[in-house]
């Protein structure tokens, strides 16, 4: 059965020199008394020290969200695995909702969850139930601050982000979809409990870009995912946007051609 201990909350952040962003982060509990894991992409002169035998940080001198992802995956010791930003607030007893959803379900790999907006409302549609595995829309709708993974599942099948992929890069989202496309390939089982576990006060990286950059991403995220069929994908995607009226009829065939641009970029990079 697990417990707190077996909890490891894996933080990524940028240029902190103190503790300051885990009180905000912790406003409902004290964060001393959590396992945590801190990957700080920094400068020479803005180091993140800890003096707290629960709290590891590590200080590096390099940029990109699923390279510091993999490197506290790769540092990380404990059972459970949650990933995280800085710019969250954990809820009280969240971790409550993690162990009894591992333990209530042993044989599952991990779990997504739900989170919260600034507003206080579900920051998504999710499904109202507890799922015991993910349809391929909750796959590609997934943020990171949602998942929680067995750290041994992980290690085993050597699922680890791309990073080509996420805030960084060329490609600068839907790494998350990626991680988890490659887990359920892999033979994870994942499925998806109705808690919430945290606010999230910021607008996502695809609600605040522009829709053209967002097709030039999602025909490389097709790719990566499906392969040959990513044009279905595409397509399936300029439709619902055009009847949610996301996007005019008109703009279709520009982003499509965004699509294809990304899925090529994606393919002739990979290729290098």
């Amino acid at each position: 059965m697990y417990q707190k201990s077996d909890i490891e909350i894996l933080i990524s952040t940028m240029n902190q020199t103190n503790f300051e962003f885990l009180e905000r982060m912790f406003l409902l509990s004290d964060y001393r008394k959590f396992n945590l894991l801190i990957i700080n992409q920094t400068s020479a002169d803005k180091i993140l020290i800890s003096n707290i035998e629960c709290i590891k940080v590590f200080n590096v001198f390099e940029s990109g969200l699923s390279k510091s992802r993999n490197l506290a995956l790769n540092n990380a010791t404990k059972k459970l695995l949650v990933f995280t930003d800085d710019d969250i607030v954990f809820h009280q007893k969240f971790e409550k909702k993690i162990i009894e959803a591992f333990n209530s379900s042993p044989k599952h790999d991990g779990f997504r969850f739900q989170f919260l907006n600034s507003q206080g409302n579900l920051a998504k549609k999710y499904p109202r139930t507890f799922q015991s595995k993910l349809t391929i829309f909750e796959v590609l709708n997934t943020s990171s601050v949602e998942l929680v993974f067995k750290r041994e599942s992980l290690i085993e099948e050597n699922i680890q982000f791309n990073e080509n992929f996420g805030l960084g890069t060329e490609f600068f989202m839907c790494e998350e979809a990626i991680f988890v496309s490659d887990g359920i390939k892999k033979g994870l089982k994942i499925g998806f409990v109705p808690e919430e576990l945290v606010s999230h006060s910021q607008p996502s990286t695809g609600q605040k870009t522009a829709i053209s950059s967002i097709y030039f991403v999602q025909g490389a995220v097709f790719y990566r995912i499906f392969g040959k069929m990513y044009l279905f994908w595409i397509a399936l995607k300029l439709f619902f946007d055009v009847k949610q009226s996301k996007i005019n009829f008109s703009e279709i065939s520009q982003l499509y051609k965004e699509a294809i641009n990304g899925k090529n970029l994606y393919v002739n990079t990979t290729r290098l």
